[in-house]
């Protein structure tokens, strides 16, 4: 039987995960179009992803919590914060790394020329908020894959 918590756990990744498919297809099909990504198409993209990221988690979690109430006001063991702890932790690897290559990527981008004849390399001159969503989509993911690996490796 599954906990409230890893049962938010599943509804949270695969809300990411369905979420993040359709963003990166977004992304690489206006990066395979050698379009360039004008910063209001970029914002507008982050801006309806994350509107329906908040509204679908809440109708989720709501729903969740109206199926088991007394589960969802269960104070938090010693146990699951040891699984939240450890992957944070993951995540935070992921996001720091993912940042700091973000950064470097920029920082080469800015002293050398690049034509964009390949999609690696238009992917290395898309705008930085896209890359950083991206990082921060896989960092969630790590996060969540973390500790329902952990629920199910003590079950």
């Amino acid at each position: 039987m599954f906990s409230f918590r890893e049962k938010s756990l599943w509804v949270s990744l695969l809300v990411t995960v369905i979420i993040a498919s359709i963003y990166a297809d977004n992304i690489y099909h206006a990066l395979i179009a050698g379009d360039a990504v004008r910063p209001q198409e970029s914002a507008a993209l982050i801006l309806r992803v994350v509107v329906s990221f908040i509204i679908i988690e809440v109708v989720l979690h709501l729903a969740l919590a109206m199926d088991n109430q007394r589960g969802a006001g269960e104070k938090e063991d010693e146990r699951e914060r040891g699984y939240r702890l450890v992957g944070t932790n993951a995540a935070y690897w992921v996001l720091a790394i993912g940042v700091i290559s973000c950064i470097v990527q920029q920082v080469i981008n800015h002293y050398t020329p690049m034509e964009s004849s390949s999609a690696f390399i238009r992917y290395a001159l898309a705008p930085i908020e896209l890359k950083l969503l991206t990082i921060f989509w896989i960092a969630e993911m790590v996060r969540f894959t973390t500790e329902l690996y952990l629920y199910r490796a003590q079950s």
